[in-house]
């Protein structure tokens, strides 16, 4: 019998996918504060469920850079200003909503700091994102 048919090779070059086809992660992942409490409240068991075996970060209050949780305010050189909350892929999928930092805007973002200016590569072509807020995450009891 040929190598390429014995159970050594099975899961060779194989990492499984983070998120099943619902959307729901099914290993380990990180929720933002405001993603926590999101999944917490969510109608959809599911999502209840993941949010109970996420690690939540704690809640961002005065950022210094973008990272995760962070809203971030952009100016592109042309058109309105736009907001940018970063989040984890498994967040995004879950909840529905946040920019991943794994996508090409989250990419360019994460570490940013007021004043910098990011260029990121979109299908409509490069665009520089001026990066002129910070804002943590508001707490929710307010």
């Amino acid at each position: 019998m040929s190598k390429a048919f014995t159970k050594d090779d099975d899961d060779a070059g194989f990492e499984a996918p983070k998120s099943s086809l619902t959307g729901i992660p099914v290993g380990p992942f990180r929720l933002t504060f405001k993603g926590k409490h999101l999944a917490s409240i969510s109608s959809d068991e599911r999502v209840r469920e993941a949010a109970t075996r996420a690690e939540a970060l704690p809640r961002v209050v005065d950022p210094e850079r973008a990272a995760l949780g962070v809203t971030v305010v952009v100016a592109p050189e042309k058109g309105e200003q736009r907001r940018y909350r970063l989040v984890s892929p498994e967040e995004r999928s879950l909840i529905g909503e946040g920019c991943s930092v794994e996508g090409p805007i989250g990419k360019v973002l994460v570490g940013a700091k007021v004043g910098d200016v990011c260029e990121v590569t979109l299908p409509r072509g490069p665009e520089e994102l001026e990066v002129i807020g910070l804002e943590g995450e508001a707490d929710l009891h307010d």
